[in-house]
């Protein structure tokens, strides 16, 4: 009955109304196709009505409901703009335009203008990438970065373990970016570059950090970069080409000479390392392992929640860490009951940063391993990239971490329980386990 009408009814609602229940507006009230009452068996003859007066008065119906409409609208305005009893968005959003307004309304407002200045010649563009990388460069966090679409996207790559570049790790020493790595069959190492090389710059630029010189080496494979380092008084030049560098962010093995000895390198924790290293785990267990030596030198971090969920894995219920938001808000986290119970040492140095020292600072102070080496690099913040829709993106701190202690690790570092360096360090961890 009265398709007509209930068929305008759901067009109006295509324009952002709900209307839940038609019966609501009166459309089929009292309206049946069943009989109300038991037909007798002679009805006796209806004066017959004309076909007009069948029909509902659609246009008032729909007069009604547009002015029911027009007096919610009024009622809202009244209360929100006039009253100043709500929004018309979720209050996060409206602080976030309030915000906005306050800090860049005026910078728009000039903008408009001069779009309308009618003797104006020159539009001055959007703030360009090498400004915004000049903000965030300067506003006192050495960690913060503002990254290019193309940079963040090879970013992303090498945190998911997809890495195109010629073959070196690099870390931050003071003011230069030295060479600390440099895998085999990759360009760098078939051009000759060196472990303490240090980058002078690439393609002509000098690196402002790891991070920057780390997106400027890398790229397209099959694209050329020129490399230029300082090794002791020389100036070398090397022209590399960049190829898919197949790398993995667990090495492990049966020490040699050691069959119970189970050897695990971490290089650096990306997107599955925690998955990586159970089974590395296993798999020297299947092979007669009872000890474990787990090396975090030169790993200069990476994802956290992978350093917390290996953290997890070796630790019965107790405290990981806790970090701390600039709001003043903590968050702490706790290890399950579950435990891998490994006789451990864990091995560190100056180049063991941030996600490696969330790592060494859990198993140290929850008494789990003991730590062999040199005191570590002392990062003890986090951050958090934001992406942006145009494919940039920028990097900044958000969170001071601290170990389970409650001390803090960021300009402190670590200090082992056992100092050694070069050789030593696993002279006494084999004299560690052995005990």
């Amino acid at each position: 009955m009265h398709e007509d009408l209930i068929n305008e009814i759901n067009e109006d609602k295509k324009m952002g109304l709900d209307l839940s229940d038609t019966a609501y507006y009166n459309v089929d009230d009292g309206v049946t196709d069943e009989p109300l009452i038991e037909e007798a068996a002679e009805e006796p003859e209806k004066t017959k009505e004309p076909e007009d007066a069948k029909k509902p008065k659609r246009f008032g119906v729909l007069a009604s409901f547009l002015l029911g409409v027009i007096a919610c609208l009024a009622a809202i305005t009244l209360c929100t703009q006039v009253l100043g009893l709500g929004h018309f968005v979720a209050n996060d959003a409206y602080d976030y335009f309030i915000d906005l307004d306050k800090s860049y309304g005026k910078y728009n407002e000039i903008m408009k203008m001069i779009g309308e200045d009618p003797i104006a010649t020159v539009e001055p563009e959007e703030i360009s990438d090498a400004e915004l990388k000049e903000i965030v460069s300067n506003i006192g966090d050495p960690y913060a970065e503002y990254y290019t679409a193309d940079e963040y996207k090879e970013l992303e790559k090498r945190l998911m373990g997809d890495y195109v570049g010629v073959g070196i790790g690099v870390v931050q020493d003071g003011e230069n970016v030295v060479v600390m790595t440099i895998f085999d069959d990759t360009p760098a190492a078939e051009a000759g570059i060196m472990e303490g090389d240090i980058i002078i710059s690439v393609d002509g630029k000098a690196p402002a950090n790891v991070d920057d010189a780390v997106s400027m080496i890398t790229g397209e494979a099959g694209t050329k970069v020129k490399v230029t380092v300082k090794r002791g008084d020389e100036t070398l030049d090397f022209e590399l080409t960049r190829q898919k560098i197949e790398t993995d962010s667990i090495v492990y093995d049966v020490l040699e000479g050691q069959p119970e000895v189970g050897y695990i390198n971490i290089a650096s924790f990306i997107k599955g390392t925690d998955d990586e290293f159970k089974m590395a785990v296993k798999d020297l267990q299947s092979k007669g392992c009872k000890k474990f030596i787990i090396d975090l030198r030169d790993n200069g971090g990476g994802i956290t929640e992978s350093s917390i969920e290996i953290a997890d894995y070796l630790l019965p219920a107790c405290k990981i860490m806790s970090e701390n938001a600039k709001d003043g808000s903590e968050t702490v986290y706790n290890s399950k009951e579950s435990s891998a119970d490994l006789d451990m040492v864990i091995l560190v140095n100056g180049n063991t940063a941030s996600a490696s020292e969330i790592l060494t600072a859990a198993l140290q102070d929850n008494k789990a391993g003991t730590v062999i080496g040199t005191k570590t690099y002392g990062k003890g913040v986090t951050q958090m990239l934001h992406k942006f829709s145009d494919g940039s993106a920028v990097k900044l701190t958000v969170t001071e971490y601290f170990r389970p202690s409650g001390e803090t690790v960021n300009g402190v570092g670590i200090t082992p329980d056992i100092e050694a360096e070069g050789e030593a360090v696993l002279e006494e961890a084999l004299k560690e386990l052995a005990q």
